[in-house]
């Protein structure tokens, strides 16, 4: 009996002794592969373990135009994911960040064009078309809007041909990504004339209406007794006992014999004739196609709203006729030729803080010398500036930063003047949230120009795009150089 105790301690203690080794070498092995791995010299920039890992990059330039506030000299800024994250001076950044040397350049945000059809056939058609869309004849392909990089813009809003409502704008990057190109689809609607503008939301009125009409009259169809319904309710003067209460013989009123005789009643007819559970759901008229979008203004669905050109002070009475009426979101486009009557209109349009969109001119009152400065008359009563080229062609879009700076000269502020190329057209489109300034969260939507903006001699030498270079003056320059810090 000894023996056999003897050898089961013995056993016991092996036992445990292999447990304890076996801990003892998995403490081991996790303590060192807790400990970093030993330093073999100098801490240097690493790559990323892989190209799916997040790697910001960092621009280091000689100024930054920022229209969010005081231009900054000598600043960096920060992106990540195409978006920027940070802005200003002595800005911290990992050592493996990607480091554009932009000392040498002017960054600021891309320029917009809220109206224009570069690039588009030409066509026209006249009356209400709201159910038609640019997006059905625009058709990207690589180097489409160069000569529009080439001029600094980053977004443009391809607007439809004709008179009347010719139908709904799109809006659209002019490099990049093919999945990142298109930034509003559809957009604005576009207005070019008063009447029809009347006639089409008068039409889309009868179109509301129409569905409210059908929509009461199902909703009195629904109050009404169902056939079942009358067929299961008492008669008039017979209360529901009566039912219950006919002879034994009457096969229609006899019980099944494991039927108790305390078990209720038929519940009167004062349930509801339907329940809510199978109770259809309504079923509106459709809107007519064309008008659906004037239907969507006069409810006031968010992000729509029209683009109403005027070429006079009348044609801006006008309208205020009709919106009087119909109190519908709209922005202005005032075509200012060189002799312009929209002076006369600047109070009532500073007045409601009006959105406009116009030319880079220096008019001039009509039969007069009297010299107009709409644009800077316009910001000072209260507007919110747009510039657009004249025209559509890529010459006028390269002289739009000469333009802007002669009306600089005649005593425009330098702030309104950047921000009526940048940020105001992205608030007119909807995306100041996306474009504009140079700001936390926004898009690296950027143009580098080897001058102040301002300056006659000053050119734009790249263009980024969601943190992306699209554009280089000259593709075989190194201006711009990338590198490494140290």
């Amino acid at each position: 009996m000894r023996g056999t105790k003897a050898r089961r301690h013995e056993g016991t203690r092996g036992v445990a002794l292999v447990v304890a080794l076996l801990l003892c070498h998995l403490v081991t092995a996790s303590g060192r592969a807790a400990q970093p791995p030993a330093a073999t010299g100098p801490a240097t920039p690493t790559e990323p373990e892989s190209d799916a890992d997040e790697r910001l990059v960092v621009i280091r330039a000689g100024t930054i135009i920022t229209n969010a506030g005081q231009e900054i000299q000598g600043g960096a800024i920060v992106l990540s994911g195409g978006r920027i994250r940070n802005v200003g001076h002595a800005i911290e950044y990992p050592l493996n960040a990607k480091v554009i040397d932009a000392s040498n350049r002017v960054v600021m945000p891309g320029l917009i064009n809220p109206h224009t059809r570069f690039g588009l056939p030409a066509y026209s058609r006249t009356g209400v078309h709201g159910d038609l869309s640019v997006a059905a004849e625009f058709h990207p392909y690589d180097g489409q809007f160069d000569e529009l990089l080439e001029a600094g813009y980053t977004a443009v809003a391809l607007v439809p041909a004709g008179t009347g409502i010719p139908g709904r704008a799109l809006v659209v990057r002019t490099g990049g990504k093919a999945e990142q190109r298109t930034l509003v689809d559809p957009g604005y609607v576009l207005v070019a004339d008063k009447r029809t503008l009347v006639e089409g939301l008068e039409k889309a009125q009868q179109e509301i209406e129409k569905v409210e009409k059908a929509r009461k009259e199902w909703e009195e169809k629904q109050k009404q007794p169902t056939e079942a319904d009358r067929r299961s309710a008492p008669s008039r003067g017979e209360r529901p006992s009566d039912r219950s209460s006919e002879r034994p013989g009457d096969r229609s009123s006899a019980r099944p014999a494991t039927q108790p005789a305390s078990q209720p009643v038929t519940q009167p007819a004062t349930q509801p004739a339907t329940q809510p559970a199978t109770q259809p759901a309504f079923t509106p008229p459709p809107i007519d196609p064309p008008h659906q979008v004037l239907v969507d203004l006069i409810q006031k669905k968010q992000g729509v709203f029209a683009l109403l050109e005027a070429d006079s002070a009348s044609d801006v009475l006008h309208y205020e006729q009709v919106l009087k009426r119909f109190d519908v979101a709209h922005r202005l486009f005032l075509r200012n030729p060189r002799q312009s009557d929209l002076y006369r209109v600047i109070p009532r349009l500073g007045e409601r803080k009006a959105q406009v969109a116009l030319w880079p001119y220096v008019n001039r009152v009509p039969f007069s010398a009297e010299r107009l400065h709409l644009p800077r008359d316009l910001s000072a009563a209260g507007c919110e500036v747009s510039l657009l080229p004249l025209r559509d062609s890529s010459d006028e879009h390269l002289a739009v930063l000469r333009r802007t700076a002669e009306l600089v000269r005649e005593g425009w502020g330098r702030e309104e003047a950047l921000k009526a190329l940048t940020l105001h057209p992205a608030k007119l489109l909807g995306l100041d949230k996306r474009l504009g300034s140079i700001e936390k969260d926004k898009d690296a939507d950027l143009i580098f120009l080897d001058a102040d903006p301002f300056d006659p001699a000053a050119r734009v030498k790249e263009v980024m795009i969601a943190g992306e270079i699209v554009y280089r003056s000259d593709r075989l320059s190194a201006d711009l150089r990338v590198e490494r810090e140290r």
